[in-house]
């Protein structure tokens, strides 16, 4: 790969969906989400930090009341978060103009700054009993390198990774990334050679970049689940009908989830772009 020219990205990484097992919307315990993938941006680094404290003016202005009235620990606005699950609620999308047009106008600002949203995952289709959350979670995790670098492999370009800090699960998480050094380094048939270096970790708190990749993914959770199961998620037909089009428009190539085998169900009778 030629070094002249060379554009350097970094991805802040999310994720959407739920990693556990998954059978309905309705079964009593494993109803969180039919998907689940890692999801965010790709930024070119020289426009990082101006993207961070435009996100920051546009989340100060969008939530000012949130910010007055739903901060207990009255938190500066830089270290207070209200997350993509619960800013892009179906009440939300469909009762506030202006969070619908706050969020195209992010989206169009992504794709002026040369930047792409990106996600990658998967319709966990396994019996609950065979669900492995760890190899779930890991194939997400290699899913995502491999697709960026493929991308920055044929755009002459580096990147990072920056994947939001799970409270739970660290030692987890870490044997993930040390799957994603082995893929960099020793993988025959795919080493990932954009790679700069194996995928960093940080607090949500800390970064407004990685606070944007969680409202993305608060979407991409929210559209993707739509595509696999419309029939039981119907009330979520209002986010494909005002993001899918505008997400696919910035979106970067090869994003999207895994084709798998058919959905496992369970024995039972089974029932079958917008303007602001």
């Amino acid at each position: 790969m030629g070094k002249s020219n060379l554009t350097q990205y970094i991805a802040y990484l999310d994720e959407f969906g739920h990693v556990g097992q998954y059978v309905s919307r309705k079964h009593p315990m494993y109803k969180t989400s039919p998907v689940f993938g890692l999801g965010g941006m790709l930024i070119p680094a020289q426009e990082v930090r101006e993207f961070a404290i435009y996100f920051y003016k546009l989340k100060c202005q969008l939530l000012a009341w949130d910010l007055k009235h739903k901060n207990p620990q009255h938190l500066p606005a830089y270290h207070w978060e209200k997350k993509g699950s619960a800013l892009f609620t179906v009440d939300n999308v469909s009762k506030y103009r202006e969070l619908r047009r706050s969020s195209f106008r992010l989206l169009s600002h992504i794709r002026k700054i040369g930047g792409h949203i990106f996600y990658t995952g998967e319709h966990k289709s396994t019996e609950p009993s065979e669900h492995n959350s760890t190899e779930t979670f890991k194939r997400a995790l290699l899913q995502s390198i491999r697709k960026i670098d493929r991308f920055c492999t044929l755009n002459n370009a580096s990147f990072i990774v920056l994947l939001d800090e799970q409270k739970a699960g660290n030692e987890w998480r870490e044997r993930n990334v040390e799957a994603c050094t082995l893929a960099m380094f020793e993988d025959p048939s795919e080493k990932c050679r954009t790679l700069i270096e194996p995928p960093l970790q940080g607090e949500s708190y800390l970064f407004q970049t990685l606070q944007c990749a969680d409202w993305l993914c608060g979407l991409i959770g929210r559209l993707t689940t739509f595509t696999v199961a419309p029939d039981e998620f119907e009330d979520w037909q209002l986010f494909d009908m005002y993001f899918a089009a505008r997400i696919a428009d910035v979106a970067l190539p090869g994003s999207g989830l895994e084709q798998k085998a058919p959905k496992w169900r369970p024995p039972q009778v089974l029932h079958s772009v917008a303007t602001i």
